[in-house]
């Protein structure tokens, strides 16, 4: 019996002393013993069940089989369910095949009776969401929901359609149901409480009852028999219909005493002795027809079954909640008594004192000692009664929470800090009515804060001596002390500084730097040292220090930051030659991959890495100079090289360039060049360092792109579609070529895997604003098509042209064209659609540029120019030294569709006025001395016109 129990009980909770069982292998001991027991109990339930059929109908009064099932999936974990049906199946076929059922009505009963079972144990489990155990009124509501009414009822349409569909029986279909559902709700109602009550609580009950409990069982349950034995057999079909509630007392008692076990096994009893004495014919069930006879039964015994499983739950959840109340009680008492914590209550109106002994050794107080609030006044320190007296007058004006710390004066003399807590509750009447609460004797604690008292004064005093700015911070990273000097450094005060006040004078270059290393360190509880320009009180920055380390209290817990600062300018003044040499490894690695060399502007000397000289097909053996490099130079780029070299030494700054080199084979190879001067020590001349790398894949990538970009030009001139599609076609053209050119040139980037990251990002960068000017310009010309006000803003016209030359670069270079600014400075800005604008200066710009296709390429020039006349009106000019405008073309020039060029569209200058008109403006060309034409327009300052 004992092994059984085991088996089964694996799902509810274990005991302290006991292991938790786990369910690790399919089929352990465990496994195989619940299999055996499920098909001895499955058979034996077939066969009881059978053996109460009444005949014709093929279903018993009650049918056990189905209920011991439900419940062996109750008590077993759902990851051997399958082990638990594949079990009670031979048990199954063994009992049917006894009573000569077909194998067919065999096999499909089985399928019934398992689904009735996995349902019933599923939504069971999962709606109680734990093992089952019937001891919570919850318990019994979702299993009589789940195994008594919907999963019967749901069966009941399986079992009686396989018997219709067997020919196993006379009864008509519905009939059928009938008699099905109630049979298996019944035997759910009793069978299934019985075994999981049992399972569960049953055998650890028997095993620690005391022996009256014995006796008291064997007297219930042996009067429980005799009176149903009397009422249910001996007791023919016309005895009065009340004397069927004689065993009620008796179920009452069981349900009381015993909980849901004893009302489970109590129900069994009379349940059985009903059926086994109908199905004989006595009993008061045994007058009428079989069918009549077994529904009476059944509607008695789930009429009775019911609200005794619910008073038992009932009885059994507030027995359980009582005892946790007690234990809770228990529990906070041993508490209490651990903290050395006083209990008290207050009665008001009597002022009564109740407290525990606790209390009484806190205080002082003897044991039969009556206790009343003017005699504890009389042991409080006289320094605190007063404030004690305001806070009890506070608690009876306003109720609520207090909390209080004040001396009390011992028998023995001496001094004890107490710290109270406690509240007050009102009556009906909105007066005092009692008050509660707990004392606790906190003098250890007062003593080692007024020694922290101490201590952080003798720290402060020191901090305050020290040549150095020494901060804290607390365990939410705030900043909760400043030494002197510091304060004195910053000329700040202690609550400016507080908390995130001192980043205020950290340099705005260097705070975020400053803010992640703080905060890394701190979250990974290490020491950091960090340098960051502070503010002077004086408005100078100075460059500090800054070392910290993590505080940790006498327990090893941490507490914050302590942190020293040193002013470390003149330090860093000193260190030019590291400075120097960090810059060259920054930029080697910057430029992994790629070719360093310096050139020593006293000898003319330059030494180069193996990949520089590689790049320039120099040999290791090859000694190079300025000259020498300078004959790999393309003749054409020399001149740019050289001065680019000079102007960079000149002025002690830096240079940026692509140009062509001529190797020995016969190559021609694009070089993109940066260089550096730094300045010489201990009377030594100025160095030029920095790297060179290969660029042809991207100009030649480049050049694809910008043939690409013509390509599409022409598709789109093809495709022109009225105006408004001509527009959208020319406006876009640029845009979207610049983006195809720098998609292409990224590309080729990426396919000859070694990229320059900085190029890479200026391509992404101009992709990203070539996207963003094209979705402006559409949503321009949506905006003048629908006659809305443009998106105007503030404009600074010499922006907008810089911004502008900066896009048409690739196409000056593509035209071996230069492009030059005459801007006036301190331009008022304008009130104009900024994208607008750029449409006009970029169309200007692009026909100055094929105006000059057949101008020698030392006179390829473009002109961009802005000034302010003095009636307040700004004007901008693209001047070119092309071939000028024709007689035929002047008076036409700005008319839609009217074009000079052979691939032109016609609508550049169209749309240029239209713009222009648009901003009250007025736009103009014109030829100039010196060959040429130049284009200009005049823009109000100011207010938005039109």
């Amino acid at each position: 019996m004992r092994s059984i129990s085991a088996s089964f009980d694996t799902g509810g909770v274990q005991a302290p002393s006991q292991k938790p069982r786990v369910w690790n292998v399919p089929f352990d001991f465990r496994t195989i013993v619940t299999g055996a027991c499920v098909f001895i109990g499955y058979y034996l339930g077939a066969r009881i069940g059978l053996a109460l059929t009444f005949q014709p109908h093929p279903v018993s009064v009650l049918w056990p089989p189905n209920s011991i099932l439900v419940a062996a999936l109750l008590l077993t974990p759902a990851r051997i369910w399958w082990f638990v049906l594949l079990a009670a199946f031979p048990a199954h076929c063994t009992a049917q095949l006894q009573s000569h059922i077909p194998p067919p009505m065999i096999l499909c009963w089985f399928i019934s009776n398992s689904c009735e079972a996995v349902i019933s144990a599923g939504l069971t489990r999962y709606l109680v969401g734990r093992p089952i155990r019937f001891t919570s009124l919850r318990d019994a509501g979702i299993f009589c929901l789940c195994a008594v009414l919907i999963s019967p009822f749901l069966s009941s349409f399986l079992d009686a359609a396989f018997v219709l569909w067997n020919h196993w029986g006379q009864d008509a279909y519905w009939k059928l149901i009938r008699i099905r559902f109630p049979s298996n709700a019944l035997a759910a109602l009793i069978v299934v409480p019985l075994i999981v009550t049992w399972a569960r609580n049953g055998i650890p009950r028997l095993r620690s009852a005391p022996l009256s409990r014995y006796l008291e069982a064997c007297v219930l349950f042996l009067s429980l028999f005799s009176v149903s034995y009397v009422v249910l057999y001996e007791f023919g079909s016309g005895a009065d219909s009340a004397l069927l509630f004689l065993p009620l007392p008796f179920l009452l008692w069981a349900a009381i005493r015993f909980g849901s076990l004893g009302a489970s096994s109590a129900i069994s009893i009379v349940s059985f002795l009903a059926i086994w004495s109908g199905s004989h014919g006595h009993g008061p069930f045994s007058g009428r027809t079989a069918e009549e006879n077994a529904l009476s039964i059944q509607i008695f015994l789930i009429a009775l079954a019911i609200p005794l499983m619910f008073l038992a739950a009932v009885i059994e959840e507030r027995t359980k909640g009582q005892g946790q109340l007690r234990e809770s009680e228990e529990r906070m008492s041993l508490a209490a008594d651990a903290a050395n914590l006083g209990l008290w209550i207050w009665n008001i109106p009597g002022d009564d004192l109740r407290v525990t002994e606790k209390w009484r050794k806190l205080f002082g107080f003897a044991d039969s000692e009556r206790v009343t609030f003017a005699r504890l006044l009389q042991v409080v320190h006289p320094g605190d009664r007063e404030r004690m007296k305001q806070l009890v007058q506070h608690m009876f004006e306003h109720g609520g929470e207090y909390e209080s710390e004040y001396r009390v004066i011992r028998p023995d003399g001496s001094t004890r800090w107490i710290s109270g807590h406690g509240s007050v509750e009102l009556d009906e009447h909105g007066k005092p009515h009692f008050a509660r609460g707990v004392s606790r004797d906190v003098t250890k604690r007062k003593i080692a804060e007024e020694e922290l008292s101490e201590s952080e004064a003798r720290f402060g005093t020191i901090a305050d001596a020290a040549p150095v700015l020494i901060w804290m911070s607390g365990v939410d990273k705030l900043c909760t002390f400043f030494n002197k000097p510091w304060l004195e450094f910053t000329g700040r005060s202690l609550e400016q500084e507080m908390g995130n006040g001192w980043a205020e004078g950290v340099h705005p270059d260097d705070l975020q730097r400053c803010h992640d290393i703080y905060v890394s360190a701190f979250d990974a509880r290490e020491p950091f040292v960090m340098q960051y320009r502070l503010r002077r009180h004086d408005g100078e920055y100075r460059w500090i220090s800054d070392s910290g380390v993590p505080r940790y209290d006498a327990k090893k817990n941490f507490v914050g930051y302590i942190g020293s600062c040193v002013d470390v300018t003149e330090l860093l003044s000193k260190e030019e030659a590291l400075r120097e040499f960090e810059d060259r490894v920054r930029l080697a690695a910057q430029a992994a991959h790629l070719g360093v060399w310096e050139l020593d502007t006293s000898t003319n000397q330059i030494w180069m890495s193996d990949s520089a000289r590689a790049l320039f097909q120099f040999d290791s053996e090859t000694r190079v100079n300025h000259a020498v490099l300078q004959d790999r130079v393309h003749p054409e780029d020399r001149l740019l090289r050289d001065s680019a070299v000079k102007a960079a030494i000149e002025t002690q700054g830096e240079y940026e360039i692509e140009y062509r080199i001529l190797l020995p084979d016969g190559t021609l190879r694009w070089i993109g060049a940066r260089g550096r001067c730094v300045a010489g020590k201990n009377g030594k001349g100025p160095r030029l360092i920095g790297v060179s790398i290969d660029i042809t894949p991207r100009k030649a990538a480049e050049a694809e792109a910008a043939k690409r970009r013509e390509e599409i030009g022409h598709l789109s001139r093809v495709a022109v579609m009225g105006e408004l599609t001509a527009s959208i076609a020319h406006e876009l053209n640029q845009p979207l070529s610049g983006i195809i050119s720098n998609a292409s040139a990224g590309q080729r980037f990426i396919d000859r895997g070694d990229v320059d990251l900085r190029e890479f990002r200026d391509l992404l960068a101009d992709i990203v604003a070539d996207g963003r000017r094209a979705g402006d310009v559409i949503r321009g010309i949506q905006t003048m098509v629908k006659k809305g006000a443009p998106s105007r803003q503030q404009v600074n016209l010499n922006d907008l042209v810089l911004n502008v030359v900066h896009m048409i670069n690739p196409n000056a270079m593509h035209h071996s064209c230069e492009v030059q600014t005459l801007l006036e400075a301190n331009l008022p800005p304008i009130e104009a659609d900024p994208i607008q604008l750029q449409q006009v200066l970029i169309n200007l710009v692009i026909n100055a540029f094929d105006a000059m296709r057949n101008t020698p390429l030392s006179r390829r020039k473009v002109v961009i120019a802005t000034e302010r006349n003095g009636d307040g009106v700004i004007c901008m000019s693209v001047r070119d030294y092309g071939t000028g405008i024709s007689e035929q073309a002047r008076e036409r020039l700005f008319d839609h569709f009217f074009t000079t060029k052979v691939e032109g569209l016609g609508m550049g200058l169209g749309i240029v006025r239209s713009i222009v008109e648009s901003h009250g403006g007025t736009v103009a060309g014109e030829n100039v001395d010196g060959g040429g034409a130049r284009f200009h327009f005049t823009l109000p300052a100011g207010a938005a016109v039109g």
